[in-house]
This record gives C-alpha cells, sequence and structure tokens, in this order.
C-alpha cells in the first residue's frame, strides 16, 4: 500500500497521532489521528502494513458515522487545493470509488461506494 510519510499526515491532522503499540514504532500496528473543527471531530486510524483503516466522525461529541475494516487500500493519498485539504483512500480494483475524508475547511466524508454502472 502506497502512504504519505508520517509527517504529512501530522500535518493534515495537525497534530501526533497515538499508537496502540508505540514501542513497534511507525509504521507498524494501529496508529490513530484526531482533528477537531467546530463542534465535528474525524478520528481516522490506520495499520500501514496491513493496509487496514477505520473512521469515525462525531459532531457535538455525538458519534455520528463509523466505517471499519477499510482493507484492500491501494493508496491513501492527501490532496490540497484552493483551501481543499483532506484524504483520498483508494481500494485495489474498480470495484468500489475512492473515499474521501475533508479536513479542512470542515471536515466531511464522502464516498460513493460502487463505481457507477457496476452492480
Amino acid at each position: 500500500m502506497e502512504i504519505p510519510e508520517l509527517a504529512d499526515l501530522i500535518w493534515l491532522f495537525e497534530d501526533e497521532p497515538t499508537a496502540a503499540f508505540p514501542e513497534l514504532g511507525w509504521p507498524h500496528g494501529l496508529w490513530a489521528f484526531r482533528l477537531r473543527r467546530d463542534d465535528r471531530d474525524v478520528l481516522f486510524s490506520l495499520d500501514p502494513l496491513a493496509g487496514e483503516a477505520y473512521i469515525t466522525l462525531y459532531v457535538a461529541g455525538r458519534e455520528v458515522v463509523s466505517i471499519g475494516r477499510l482493507r484492500r487500500l491501494e493508496t491513501l493519498g492527501i490532496v490540497r487545493y484552493e483551501g481543499y485539504e483532506g484524504l483520498e483512500l483508494r481500494f485495489v480494483g474498480a470495484k468500489f470509488e475512492p473515499l474521501s475524508v475533508q479536513t479542512k475547511p470542515e471536515i466531511k466524508l464522502s464516498w460513493n461506494v460502487v463505481s457507477s454502472g457496476t452492480w
């Protein structure tokens, strides 16, 4: 799986991640990145070597969306343009559309799941 440098993920989430097993060091084990904007929070957890991710969104402290065990990730990329910043997760094969986690100017999640014209 292709992933950004740890420093780039820290830049995007504006804070250091927490590690499930800090003694292993990056990129081993599950790493959690958290960002807050206004009343929204996003928790993005990633196991780089396993190619597995988890995303949870909160509004006013309440969990509103949780997507777990996102597997078969091909690339994880940081997207930046004209005031927009975010993370794009692309999956192996054409079955699933990319999943986008917007971090700036506000926190949003978008995912069409299945590509148009496929069942």
